[in-house]
């Protein structure tokens, strides 16, 4: 694997999502059109009024999870062109320390190449020791590639294409609120002045009865939409299976310092949706956060 200047490759394309540039923008375009999705497809403010300052995406396969993330991707692009995308995510396979960022370089994906802010990296890492240099949560196992920052990139560049923003890669394996608050904080502060939205990577309840997912996801995203990351933390430690939810919670303590004053619940569904698979499924949640 060639990251000597920190290039990070398209790990799961061909597995979570097309890896044919063509085949995967009409797999985009699709999710887009999808009855779960947003409706239609992204129209770029290019003088938007740029109040998100953060998302809540889901990050399974596409096929699953592709329409309802259009739901927050449309929204976003509607709002305007953001300079940066700073993208928190659960390290699943390969956690090191709390939070861990890719601090330079490039991300690849079918779709062309995503550059890394690296100037705000640096300023992150130099305002916090909780946050570290380190690629190895991003890359995942050889059996396992990491693949919850990965999934959301095509979305931006479907909707952005030459102006998709910069991003910086966070992947957090912290569950003590506490941790995560300031994590949160940190990044809030280094975006407070800047044109800026934090996505949380996070698919919600996981292989539960879809009934029992949808009432737990719905909880959790009243929490979000109420901007009440206390009460979403108490929602993971009730419901094991909304671990990955953390990524909002940094999220939300991030958006706080925005400038935050209101959620917006886009959208949720759940793989059995798609399956129909009604015994054992994952949530897949989407909102914004709002600084009007």
């Amino acid at each position: 694997m060639a990251h000597e200047r920190h290039h990070r490759p398209a790990l799961v394309a061909g597995l979570f999502y097309e890896d044919n540039p063509a085949e995967l923008e009409k797999s985009i375009a699709a999710s887009c059109l999808h009855p779960l999705g947003a409706g239609h497809l992204p129209v770029v403010a290019a003088d938007g009024a740029r109040v998100i300052v953060g998302l809540v995406c889901p990050h399974a396969g596409y096929l699953y999870s592709g329409p309802p993330a259009t739901r927050s991707y449309v929204r976003l692009a509607e709002d305007g062109v953001p300079e940066v995308a700073v993208i928190v995510a659960p390290a699943h396979y390969r956690p090191v320390g709390d939070c861990a960022v890719w601090a330079e370089g490039v991300w690849e994906t079918p779709l062309g190449e995503v550059p890394v802010d690296a100037e705000l990296a640096a300023a992150l890492v130099e305002r916090h020791p909780l946050i570290q240099v380190s690629e190895l949560p991003h890359l995942g196992l050889p059996s396992h590639p990491e693949h919850a920052i990965e999934v959301q990139l095509p979305f931006l560049q479907f909707c952005y294409r030459d102006r998709t923003p910069r991003i910086v890669p966070m992947a957090v394996s912290a569950y003590d609120f506490g941790t995560l608050q300031t994590i949160g904080a940190v990044i809030g502060d280094a975006l407070k002045d800047r044109n800026a939205v934090v996505i949380a990577s996070c698919d919600l309840t996981h292989y539960q009865p879809h009934e029992v997912a949808k009432q737990q996801d719905m909880v959790a995203l009243r929490c979000i939409a109420d901007l009440d990351a206390a009460g979403l933390m108490t929602c993971i430690r009730r419901y094991e299976s909304l671990s990955d939810a953390i990524a909002a919670v940094v999220m939300l303590a991030a958006c706080q310092i925005m400038g935050a004053t209101r959620g917006e619940i886009l959208g949720h569904s759940t793989s059995g949706d798609i399956t129909r698979d009604r015994a054992h499924v994952v949530g897949y949640g989407a909102a914004a956060v709002l600084k009007v």
